[in-house]
C-alpha cells in the first residue's frame, strides 16, 4: 500500500490537464495519459521506448511536471 507521500508525489500527474493549466481549457486527459500520449507519438508508437521515456515522471516532483507541460505540451 502507498503511503502519503507517495500519493502527493503522484497526486499532480492524475490530475486532468485544464485543472492544472489555463492553457489546456477543456483538456480533460489526466497529465499522466497527456505526457503519455507525447512520448508515443515521438518514439513511433514503441511501447518500451515510451515506458523507458516516461518513468521520471513517476518520481518526479510537481515542478518538473509542470515544466515538461508547458515545453511539450503547450500549443
Amino acid at each position: 500500500m502507498a503511503d502519503a507521500k507517495e500519493i502527493e508525489q503522484t497526486a499532480m500527474i492524475d490530475r486532468e490537464m485544464d485543472q492544472v493549466f489555463d492553457w489546456a481549457k477543456d483538456n480533460h486527459e489526466p497529465i499522466r495519459d497527456a505526457i503519455w500520449n507525447h512520448e508515443m507519438e515521438a518514439n513511433d508508437h514503441d511501447t518500451m521506448k515510451t515506458e523507458a521515456a516516461c518513468e521520471w515522471m513517476l518520481k518526479a516532483d510537481d515542478d518538473k511536471v509542470k515544466e515538461y507541460c508547458e515545453k511539450n505540451l503547450k500549443k
